[in-house]
């Protein structure tokens, strides 16, 4: 617990070696979207952010998530059936 404290998982942003999709709600306090930012930025391999402009956390606004759910379901689809994850490009 008291490490809790101040440990940040950004600093093994940098390390990951498998395609993101990351889903981020821009009113959400508990994890603020510039810290999803950040890590993105920290990340080299091909990304995909999703973002969520009308949801806070994942548990208090789950009618807003509605892309975020259609999307991971495509993901999971295609790595369930042996695909590679291949993120969409920022536009």
């Amino acid at each position: 617990m008291n490490t809790a404290l101040y440990f940040d998982v950004i600093n093994f942003a940098s390390r990951i070696k498998a395609p993101v999709l990351a889903a981020m709600g821009f009113i959400d306090t508990t994890s603020p979207p510039a810290g999803i930012w950040a890590a993105l930025n920290q990340i080299t391999v091909p990304k995909e952010p999703l973002p969520m402009i009308e949801s806070e956390h994942n548990n208090l606004t789950p009618q807003k998530e509605l892309n975020w759910d259609a999307r991971s379901k495509e993901v999971l689809g295609i790595l369930l059936n042996g695909g590679e994850f291949k993120p969409r490009e920022m536009k």
